[in-house]
């Protein structure tokens, strides 16, 4: 009878598991307005220390100055790259949010284009176009929401030198 009893126990708890429908997730991908209203604030916040050349408000945008920095050579940049070496290079370039600070106030802002922002609650992606002197590509930065409020996690970026698409 035990045996009996124990069995329609496990037969109760297995349909009621198979049965429960799945929760609902607590945010939906398309985030409230004020979460991407607050990220282009951020982004304009970060583009105007860009200009005045301001490395302490850069710094204050990352998690920490120690931030993955990492851009992707693209193909055709590769190939012109490594021909102008005589060798071939690694197919990407990796520094720190530090580092990324300090070169941001060497050289003159690029010009931005398609700025796109998703927020999932409290974490988010920022991309937008660039292009620049010495090339053009995508940014895209990884932002969590702190007590502080947004900071960049990580920046990844494409590589596209101008000569390579002179020489397409």
């Amino acid at each position: 009878m035990k045996m009996l009893a124990l069995f329609a126990l496990f037969i109760a708890a297995g349909n009621a598991f198979a049965f429960q429908q799945p929760a609902a997730p607590s945010h939906t991908h398309h985030e409230s307005q004020p979460n991407v209203s607050e990220l282009r604030d951020f982004w304009n916040q970060y583009q105007q220390a860009v200009k005045q050349k301001d490395t302490k408000k850069l710094l204050a945008s990352y998690l920490s100055d120690s931030i993955p920095v990492t851009g992707g050579i693209a193909p055709k940049s590769y190939a012109l790259i490594s021909a102008a070496n005589k060798q071939p290079v690694p197919r990407f370039q990796q520094s720190t949010g530090k580092d990324n600070a300090e070169g941001e106030a060497k050289l003159p802002p690029d010009v931005t284009s398609n700025l796109q922002i998703q927020t999932y609650g409290e974490v988010g992606t920022v991309s937008w176009d660039y292009a620049a002197a010495m090339g053009h590509g995508q940014i895209t930065w990884t932002v969590v929401h702190t007590n502080e409020g947004w900071k960049i996690t990580s920046i990844v970026y494409s590589i596209n030198v101008a000569a390579a698409d002179k020489a397409a």
